[in-house]
């Protein structure tokens, strides 16, 4: 496996918006095309068998969770009062969900370490794009966060107006994080979307309220849905169920993937180096089979500590530093690999561009 090699290409594939005036119309959409040949077939029918049932059920499950939905945290609610603007309060929506997300990928890793499904949560955060086609250069912001496996992506994008959620192959990340794919070429799995009646603010999503207090259900529903699409199999009996427990390879998320023991456990292979033959992309992947021991080391290790005890959470902080030490490595890598294809194309750097 090769995930940095795979983005290190894919870095080719990133059309810059900017330069469209240099770049017809074909190019660009042959570029977006070849990003969806990544897709395999099955995951394909999966994608478009769970759209399908997002956009005409999603509402009506909501709708059931009414009495059944755990209260939203505390500090949820209370940072929701504080928001001074409807942006505000989609951070708040997306931080929450992320929360969500940080406990189920906590759950979920240790039955998966050694496999191509390990996930990778990183939490949301505040980009700002400058635009620098207008005099008085605008600046957009929007909340964005991702969940990964090693070859799929959950991509969340927020602004003041809308939450939407894609799912896509990892090598597309690059140039959706940069804005270089439209709705119209990858449309969302599903969208939230700011309403305000009789004074009253909140999100809806198919019609229905999609308060705090349905977040959770939701993160589980949208975890299942990454490992449904890596996977490449599902079983219809897990769509719009409420999970009692964390999510579980083969139990209660991908029921229709079943993972052999041995390659559960097996461990990333002997490394041997030969320095003078790495390009940049094979030194970061082995970086990353290096991080892949150590949190199977780390996992490991939690699962045998009981819940809640000061260990484990010693254990928990452990394993999140290193995850986020390696979503740092990813976006670095994912801005060299953009700058660099940028560099040998004898285009302008976007870096000097603003100088």
């Amino acid at each position: 496996m090769s995930r940095f090699r795979d983005l290190w290409v894919s870095g080719k594939y990133a059309i810059d918006r900017k330069s469209k005036d240099e770049v017809d119309a074909r190019t660009e959409k042959e570029a977006a095309q070849m990003m969806h040949q990544l897709i395999p077939e099955a995951s394909l029918q999966i994608y478009s068998d769970l759209s399908n049932r997002r956009g005409k059920e999603t509402g009506k499950w909501l709708k059931g969770l009414a009495g059944e939905a755990p209260a939203a945290a505390e500090s949820w609610v209370q940072a929701q009062a504080n928001a001074t603007d409807s942006f505000e309060e989609a951070r708040v929506w997306i931080d929450a969900l992320f929360q969500e997300f940080g406990s189920l990928t906590y759950g979920f890793n240790d039955t998966v370490v050694g496999t191509d499904l390990l996930v990778s949560c990183e939490k949301a955060q505040v980009v700002e794009t400058r635009d620098d086609d207008v005099w008085y250069h605008p600046v957009t912001k929007t909340i964005q966060g991702r969940l990964t496996t090693r070859f799929w992506c959950l991509f969340v994008r927020g602004n003041e107006e809308k939450i939407s959620i894609y799912i896509f192959p990892v090598e597309m990340t690059i140039g959706f994080k940069a804005g270089h794919y439209s709705d119209k070429d990858s449309p969302p799995f599903l969208v939230a979307e700011h309403k305000s009646v009789d004074g009253r603010n909140f999100w809806s999503i198919q019609g229905e309220e999609a308060s705090l207090a349905i977040v959770p259900p939701l993160a589980k529903e949208l975890f299942g849905d990454l490992i449904r699409m890596a996977s490449g199999k599902m079983s219809e009996s897990e769509l719009f169920v409420s999970h009692k427990e964390q999510p579980k390879l083969g139990e209660n998320v991908a029921v229709g993937f079943q993972q052999s023991a041995q390659s559960v456990a097996a461990q990333p292979e002997q490394l041997t180096i030969e320095l003078d033959e790495l390009s940049m992309h094979d030194a970061c992947d082995v970086v990353d089979k290096v991080i892949d021991k150590e949190l199977a080391k780390l996992y490991q290790a939690a699962s045998k500590l009981s819940p809640g005890s000061p260990m484990a959470d010693q254990a928990r902080r452990q394993i999140s530093a290193v995850e986020t030490f390696r979503a740092k490595i990813v976006d670095a890598f994912e801005n060299f690999s953009k700058e660099s294809h940028t560099i040998a194309a004898g285009e302008p750097s976007a870096v000097a561009a603003k100088s």
